[in-house]
């Protein structure tokens, strides 16, 4: 069954998903009626089940209808900007789309409609008109107008029902997504499954309704360019973020965001290569309607080319020197300082970064037991001593595999010596970080000379016979062998995600995992309460809520809390995870000497042998749920320690 057929038998399937929970409470009490006439006790007996159905079911819809899409980004008016609007305003009249009601700019690299509806999609409230900044930055006008022409597109489609039909599915699989277990989840899947099977046919119709649009409007050589530089955009602005944004976030300064992507977008080292990685991202993807597909039918379509604006794609804001910087400073963390130039965040940014890692080197000389001097000079001489090894040992994850400790080992003494090497020219005023939108900031020397850290150490980090020669040129370069840094404290734990709850030695806890340890925290959830949350939606919303307000709290401070209970990885010789019947089971071995840095009750551990290792099991409950990814949080801590009941169970 295809067409609009499709989506009316999606659109009936729906529809009576109402009426008959309403139809089962009326038909109870019309049953409750008739009966009461003969049997008045019958009758009030099958009254008191009607109510009793009719409360689940009230319980139930309130649950699934409260699903509610909130709106991202900050809004621009028609007052502000009058030309985006004017664009809007004619792609909405030539495709016969319904108008937006709010275009909203966001940080997602994307163009998009999203609407928030009543009756899981059969009503819509509000609809935004989404454009991300990375687009404004890396596209052309006339390629931003496709993708406004893509998206305004898809909200005619073939027919009214087919957009009807993917708006309501769009609403299912998001209320899907947002339940928690509980009875409501367990019924609602079953109808989401039933629902997607037949609905799944629309978002393919409406995805080339808007590319047909796009074609139509924009021209069938633009459309085809934005389509396949979006995926582009996407994969750069998860670069961009990482190695530029990070390091603004770092110090604490507002960057120019846009002008910042256009230029990491435009470099000539990094386009090709961006290019490339697209055309690859595109060759490999795999769905029922991947890009490459949507570019041939694309190319199949009449359309003439349109003459095309290679303007970059802000100019279609109104006075975009003033109106960037500002949409810029609304969607930017509140806790940002003043604006700053690229130059000056890289600059500081990375005088930052190679005082922090000369603090952990410090420390690391500090807490390996050989009386290490932590000045460079100290250092040179503990590596000249083969004690290289056993200096970095304290940084090195405990969790490495045997067979990657060595090269690990070298690899970061060689980045922390490096970077307190910069450290010490840095403060003698001899060298400073310099931009590169074409990749890793350079060093650049005071009379202008690059200097690459890591060729300069390295080999004589793996041959420390080659130590005096390092020396040398270490004294020719102007390093003050004696600078050191105070060392790093303790890092704080990053928490990865939350399992709650959990049982240890026949108690709940909030199991958080994170970087460092895990942390168990008496749980008060009843499996009442919890099983509750899966029917009532406030209830729900509240646990989440917790969780959350747990995530966002400092690990360190959580770990101050009474009863709490920690599990240093440090401490942990090995690890198992095993499949059982309801859950998983995890068994640590622990090493509880004097020297621990755990902090666990002696009633939670159990003796291992004769051996010295005290073992700790956590078990999974049946109705535990996960915040954030714990599983993979784990995965990462546990490392090579880690033994896992294979095939049956996997953390990835």
């Amino acid at each position: 069954m295809r067409g609009p057929w499709r989506a009316a038998l999606a659109l009936a399937l729906h529809i009576g998903f109402f009426v008959v929970s309403l139809g089962l409470v009326a038909g109870l009490l019309m049953m409750a009626g008739m009966t009461f006439r003969r049997d008045t006790v019958g009758g009030m007996k099958v009254a008191f089940a009607a109510v009793v159905v009719g409360a689940i079911f009230a319980i139930g819809l309130r649950a699934v209808l409260r699903n509610r899409v909130r709106p991202r980004g900050v809004p621009v008016d028609r007052v502000s900007q009058p030309n985006l609007w004017r664009t809007i305003d004619q792609l909405v009249d030539a495709t016969d789309s319904p108008l937006p009601d709010e275009i909203r700019i966001t940080s997602e690299p994307g163009v998009a409609i999203r609407e928030n509806t009543a009756l899981l999609g059969l009503r819509t409230r509000t609809r935004y008109l989404e454009i991300g900044l990375p687009m404004l930055a890396a596209l052309t006008t006339s390629e931003l107008g496709a993708a406004l022409a893509h998206a305004v597109g898809r909200l005619t489609g073939r027919s009214k029902l087919t957009v009807t039909a993917h708006r309501v599915l769009a609403s299912v699989q998001r209320t899907v997504d947002g339940l928690t277990t509980g009875p409501v989840k367990w019924l609602f899947v079953g109808y989401a499954r039933l629902f997607t099977a037949i609905a799944v046919t629309t978002t393919k119709e409406l995805v080339l309704a808007g590319d047909a649009a796009a074609v139509r409007l924009a021209g069938k050589r633009t459309a085809v360019m934005a389509l396949r530089k979006s995926v582009a955009v996407e994969i750069g602005w998860r670069e961009y973020a990482d190695a530029y944004l990070s390091m603004a976030a770092s110090i604490g300064h507002a960057p120019d965001v846009l002008l910042g992507f256009r230029s990491f977008m435009d470099h000539p080292a990094r386009k090709p290569a961006l290019a490339e990685r697209a055309k690859q991202a595109i060759a490999e993807e795999r769905g029922k309607l991947p890009v490459r597909a949507r570019v041939e039918l694309m190319k199949r379509l009449k359309a003439a080319d349109k003459e095309a604006d290679e303007r970059p794609a802000f100019a279609i804001l109104r006075k975009p020197r003033n109106a960037v910087p500002e949409l810029e400073d609304r969607l930017l963390v509140d806790s940002l300082g003043p604006r700053m130039q690229w130059p000056e965040v890289v600059r500081q940014a990375g005088a930052a970064q190679a005082a922090e890692k000369a603090s952990q080197l410090s420390a690391a000389a500090h807490q390996c037991g050989l009386g290490v001097d932590p000045t460079i000079q100290g250092i040179l001489a503990a590596i000249h001593r083969g004690h290289g090894r056993d200096l970095i040992n304290p940084v090195l994850n405990p969790g490495l595999h045997p067979s990657m400790i060595d090269q690990t080992a070298e690899d970061t003494l060689t980045e922390l010596l490096g970077c307190t090497v910069i450290d010490a020219l840095i403060c003698a005023r001899r060298a400073h970080h310099e931009l590169d939108w074409g990749g890793p900031p350079a060093v650049r020397l005071a009379n202008g000379r690059p200097l690459d850290p890591d060729r300069l150490v390295r080999p004589a980090v793996a041959d420390p016979r080659l130590i005096p020669g390092l020396h040398r040129v270490l004294v020719d370069l102007g390093v003050p062998l004696h600078h050191t840094r105070e060392p790093a404290e303790e890092p704080e734990p990053s928490l990865a995600g939350i399992v709650s709850p959990v049982q240890c030695s026949g108690q709940a806890y909030d199991l958080l995992v994170s970087d460092r340890g895990l942390l168990l925290l008496p749980s008060d959830a009843s499996a009442a309460k919890r099983l509750l949350a899966g029917t009532l939606a406030r209830l729900r919303e509240a646990e989440q809520e917790q969780l959350s307000e747990l995530a966002s709290r400092p690990v360190n401070e959580l770990r101050e809390r009474s009863g709490a209970q920690w599990v240093d990885s440090r401490d942990v010789a090995s690890a198992r995870l095993d499949q059982e019947k309801a859950g998983w089971s995890l068994e640590l071995d622990l090493y509880l000497d004097e020297y621990a840095m755990s902090t666990l009750d002696e009633v939670r551990v159990a003796s291992g042998g004769d051996d010295g290792v005290s073992v700790l099991t956590l078990h999974s409950t049946a109705d535990g749920v996960e915040h954030g990814e714990p599983y993979h949080g784990l995965a990462e801590l546990m490392g090579a320690r880690m033994e896992l009941d294979e095939p049956a169970l996997s953390l990835e």
